[in-house]
């Protein structure tokens, strides 16, 4: 009996060879459905368990940030942490597991979505797999030209903007190109190559809080209230009510003020001239900010600033393969495919400054080379080897010229001579500069560039019933990266300016505190630009065996070697929280008399000695299985399950580019008791000018210069490995008239998840107890020793000394292991294929997700549907506390996704007889759309405005008894989304009683729909004429961003009101294609 290798391209309605779940995506539904800015990731959305993030649904590429391309929770996996695959190659990158390739729809064959239980081949990934299949020629000619053209005339206005008296922003978009594919020699060489271009410039109308004109020169007698009280500002300088002070005007008690040191009110709410901080004074005259144009909310004038800036960017892509069968056992492929992307931001003052993400104008180009060869070593094996190099450099760079911090803000000549040496970048940017209350904007740099390499050779053998197959996948990913505000950061709050610096409630102004030249909060950044890599390696064995003729089993194990990132310098390091400091050691310093613990251990020295971040994992094990048991010709029974483990890389920042030893932040030491006595002023913010990145430096002395800052993105040794397990059981049943019905339970728990940013130096929660205590000043053990930031004084804080790790102003971790999740889900999906091609896809998830960890992207998210991401633990001593619904978890979500041939012309049921022009009006016309309709995500409250520990998070106290939720239409209640009357801020020093998300409260869901009408009309036998209408959000509904989410005592707050708009509003497209 002769065994053979088959593979075949068409996707069969049932599904019965293995246990997962999966969708095709057809050749015409990837060219024809209605896809904003031809984004071909969008497809993703059209299938069941599949949630996009942020602004990821329904956007192009162009326009937004890359890292947002694959921003999708996949089968209740952690979001952008899927796997793409291009030609059976990865295309993540080592940069946060970006996406980086997205081609052309016009150069995809066929589109692939698996949200569940994948076979062995597959790693490296959280959640599910996306193959795509580039387009190949064949033995005729195929190919096309097309544009696809918008303007401002044909669409609609955004809700803010009518609300405003607005008009409809510009909007500019042209899309472009050519393709085609045939033989070069028949039945053995074959080519295709395609060019696209892209180009959109759209204005935005931005609404935004600026100060009033008199506010510049110190005079705040109009801030008020929405009363139409006055604000009182306070002056840091005085206090009164206390020990040794006068009494508070009108013999109001220090007690009235929070139980804090009171101050002294400026008389008329007016800052004397002569207080005015002269770089404060220059800042804001740079322009920092335009003045208002509008008069705001009554007495308060919030939103008091409207105007319409230009964004978009450019965006080209070029992709040519070729295909040649070298003999009838040996076939090879080799594609190279280029895409370079210009992403404009939005300059809001029209002063050079950007604002929001991404800061500046970003660059990437990628180009990616893939070869692959099958080699049939005998009727029963199939050898199969690809191979790629991508190359991918991305960049932001501020194009404000002739910048300079002296001559253009006033500060210290010798920030401008140090700056340039000690973070070695392109040149000093904008500072990024905020104010409480208004909108500001920044300038950023980032140079990246990465190389990677990649290997994956597959072996499939035939053997009686069994079909096995072996693999491997090795990558090896390297980059360097620099990121950094390159002239510093500079953080403004009411604290100085209200009643008492420790709780200034509804009191005090942020732009008065920068005035005075006192801030919150600041620092600058000496940064090395690591030499990084990871190097990844998986094998896998894989069994399908046809048990019976109705059973078959899918059965695999997957080994990985998932790597560790490692620097060329070893310029890499890690915490051990049980070492005692060396550097303290050395000299001597103790702590209430007991040794002090915590130190840094640096790659490749005694203390460490590995060559990478952390200690590498060789024990880490993948089972899979899967059964599909055909029930009889048209049902069939599946079920499947496996472990998956997540990339080393999960956070974007946990990598060597990230950790304090190569980016350090000498601190703007401004207040040494919490905000209540201002310390260096902005005049002068860094007198002991800036310490270069420890990871230049020999150990000994790097241990040193680390003393006394925030170690950043450091890891803890010894981590556990996250992973996910997958699990489901589907019914699937094929119905007359070519429709499938699917029912499935899917589910998966997340174990050992990871986050950033985590706090290790955090108070024990019995010291809360000592309330405002915690701020006295007591003699500082580390004078001396260290000479930067709030160490290097004389006297610190009661708090910093009773910390686990003193000698740091905090310890945040890079990558900790002790977060979990779960979900489960009911996962529907009715499909429909017509005899011409057209399908019809229904697809509805009913689910639930839960997790103590939220998107490790969520900085992608924020200012749209999903309220971001949970920053900080309100209780590090208490993680089950943390535990609710996720923050991307949507618990009802339908799309219905067609591509259908309407029934007239010749071959169709109607108007079938005509005349030869007849049928060319009538034939060729069908109508395609995607119609998504979604629950929001459940909001995430914080409280700001009392003083809390070191470490710590805040939420607010919820009122018992009080009705959270609100009435009516969303429209109706964009200004009181909720009742933020039912939340409080908690006593200084208290935690909160809200959870960690409130099942109660939802941002607004999402009721879309995208509708294309095509008319294709036949001009010669071989030539045809396409004409396109697409409308995205054809009944112009508005999905409305994330409410306030900020419980706070300060005075015009707006918890609970909406300003933002993530949906476009209705967009109108015209195309034209020639076919041939």
């Amino acid at each position: 009996m002769n065994q053979t290798v088959e593979v075949s391209a068409a996707s069969p309605l049932l599904q019965t060879e293995n246990g997962n779940l999966s969708q095709v995506v057809n050749t015409r539904a990837v060219e024809e459905l209605p896809v904003n800015g031809r984004n071909l990731l969008n497809l993703t959305a059209v299938v069941p368990g599949v949630v996009p993030q942020g602004t990821t649904s329904g956007n192009a590429i162009t326009g937004k940030n890359i890292f947002a391309a694959g921003n999708y929770q996949i089968g209740g996996g952690m979001a952008n942490q899927g796997a793409v695959y291009y030609d059976g190659v990865p295309a993540n990158s080592a940069l946060g597991n970006l996406v980086n390739m997205v081609p052309s729809p016009d150069a995809v064959s066929e589109f692939r979505v698996q949200t569940n239980s994948n076979s062995a081949e597959y790693g490296r990934y959280s959640g599910g797999v996306i193959n795509i299949s580039s387009k190949s020629g064949t033995n005729e000619f195929h190919g096309g030209a097309y544009e696809y053209f918008r303007n401002t005339d044909l669409n609609a206005n955004l809700f803010f903007a009518n609300a405003t008296g607005q008009g409809k922003a510009p909007f500019h978009q042209n899309q472009y190109g050519l393709d085609g594919g045939g033989p070069i020699k028949k039945n053995k060489i074959f080519f295709f190559a395609g060019w696209e271009a892209f180009a959109s410039r759209q204005g935005a109308n931005y609404l935004a809080t600026v100060p009033l004109p008199a506010m510049y020169t110190g005079d705040f007698s109009g801030y008020k209230s929405a009363s139409g009280a006055v604000i009182p500002i306070y002056d840091p300088l005085t206090q009164c009510g206390t020990t040794g002070n006068s009494p508070c005007p009108g013999g109001v008690a220090a007690t009235a003020y929070s139980a804090g040191p009171a101050r002294t009110p400026l008389p008329g709410n007016v800052i004397p001239a002569s207080r005015i901080n002269p770089v404060a004074a220059k800042i804001l005259g740079f322009p920092l900010m335009a003045a208002p144009n509008l008069p705001g909310q009554p007495n308060t004038a919030i939103n008091n600033y409207s105007t319409t800036c230009t964004l978009g960017g450019n965006n080209n892509q070029e992709n040519g393969r070729l295909d040649d069968t070298l003999s009838e056992k040996i076939r090879v492929f080799a594609r190279y495919s280029r895409w370079s992307s210009l992403n404009q931001p939005c300059a809001p003052f029209h002063n050079g400054i950007y604002a929001n993400d991404p800061y500046s104008p970003e660059t990437f180009t990628t180009q990616e080379a893939v070869v692959g060869t099958t080699y049939l070593i005998a009727p029963n094996m199939v050898l199969d080897i690809r191979a790629s190099y991508v190359r991918f450099p991305y960049d932001r760079l501020e194009s404000y010229p002739n910048i300079g911090l002296n001559k253009t803000f006033g500060f210290p000549t010798y920030m401008d001579q140090q700056i340039p040496i000690i973070h070695g970048g392109p040149g000093t940017s904008i500072p990024s500069f905020t104010i409480n209350g208004y909108t500001t904007a920044s300038g950023l740099h980032i140079l990246s560039t990465e190389n990677d390499y990649l290997l994956t050779p597959n072996l499939s053998w035939v053997k009686g019933k069994h079909t096995l197959k072996f693999g491997a996948d090795w990558r090896d990913m390297q980059n360097t990266y620099y990121q950094t505000f390159d002239g510093g950061s500079f953080t403004f709050t009411n604290n100085f300016t209200g009643a008492n610096g420790l709780n200034p409630g509804a009191t005090g102004n942020a732009l008065a505190s920068m005035l005075l030249g006192f801030g919150s909060s600041g620092s600058e950044t000496a940064f090395s630009r690591p030499w990084e890599s990871l190097r990844y390696q998986g094998y896998y064995v894989q069994d399908t065996w046809q048990a019976t003729q109705k059973l078959t089993v899918t059965a695999g194990l997957r080994w990985e070697i998932p790597g560790v990132w490692r620097e060329r310098y070893n310029r890499v390091a890690s915490f051990n929280p049980g070492e005692l400091n060396p550097a303290l050691q050395a000299a001597g310093i103790t702590v209430n008399g007991q040794p002090i613990y915590g130190a840094v251990d640096f790659a490749n020295t005694s203390q460490m000695p590995i060559k990478g971040m952390l200690q590498e994992h060789f024990r880490l094990f993948a089972p899979r299985l899967g059964l599909a048991y055909r029930l009889d010709e048209k049902t069939v029974i599946r079920t499947g399950g496996g472990i998956y483990f997540l990339p080393s890389n999960l956070q974007f920042s946990v990598a060597p580019w990230a950790q304090s030893i190569n980016s350090y932040n000498t601190q703007w030491l401004s207040t040494l008791d919490g905000g209540v006595t201002p310390y260096y002023s902005l005049s002068n913010p860094f007198p002991n000018g800036f310490i270069s990145t420890p990871g230049n430096s020999p150990h000994n002395q790097a241990q040193t210069l680390l003393l006394g800052g925030g170690l950043s993105n450091i890891p803890l040794q010894n981590l556990r490995y996250p992973y996910q397990g997958q699990w489901n059981f589907t019914v699937q049943r094929q119905l007359p008239g070519g429709i499938a019905l699917e029912t499935a339970y899917a589910g998966s728990k997340g174990v050992h998840l990871p986050t950033g940013g985590l706090q290790a130096d955090f108070l024990p929660s019995q010291d809360l107890s000592l309330g405002n205590a915690l701020n006295a000043q007591v003699p500082n053990p580390f004078y001396g020793l260290v000479t930067t930031g709030s160490l290097s004084a004389r006297t610190v804080a009661q708090s910093q000394l009773l910390l686990p790790f003193p000698e740091y102003t905090s310890v945040s971790e890079a990558y900790a292991d002790v977060f979990d999740s779960s979900y489960h889900a009911l996962q529907m999906k009715v499909e429909k294929r017509f005899a011409r091609g057209g399908t019809v896809l229904a697809s509805y998830t009913f689910s639930k997700l839960l997790s103590d960890v939220a998107s490790l992207t969520g900085w992608l998210d924020q200012n749209s549907g999903s309220p971001g991401y949970l920053t900080s633990l309100q209780d590090p001593n208490n993680l089950r506390a943390e535990k609710a619904l996720a923050t991307f978890d949507s618990r009802n979500r339908l799309v219905l996704s067609y591509a259908i041939d309407l029934p007239f012309g010749p071959g169709h049921k109607f108007l079938n007889g005509g005349n030869s022009f007849e049928s060319k009006l009538v034939g060729g016309w069908s109508v395609s759309g995607i119609s998504t309709f979604q629950d929001g995500f459940p909001i995430a409250l914080t409280a700001t405005g009392t003083a809390m520990g070191p470490g710590y998070g805040r939420r607010p106290n919820v009122v018992a008894g009080c009705n959270k939720q609100t009435s009516g239409s969303a429209q109706s209640r964009i200004n009181d989304w909720f009742n933020a009357s039912c939340f409080t801020v908690p006593a200084a020093y208290t935690l909160g009683n809200e959870g960690a998300t409130d099942p109660t409260l939802r941002t607004a869901g999402i009721a879309n729909y995208d509708f294309s009408l095509l008319k294709k009309t036949p001009i010669t036998e071989r030539f045809n004429l396409e004409f396109r209408g697409e409308i995205y959000n054809l009944f112009n509904r508005v999905q409305f961003g994330p409410p306030n989410n900020s419980v706070t005592t300060a005075a015009n707050a707006t918890t609970g009101q909406i300003t933002t708009q993530v949906n476009q509003p209705r967009l109108v497209q015209l195309a034209m294609r020639l076919i041939f």
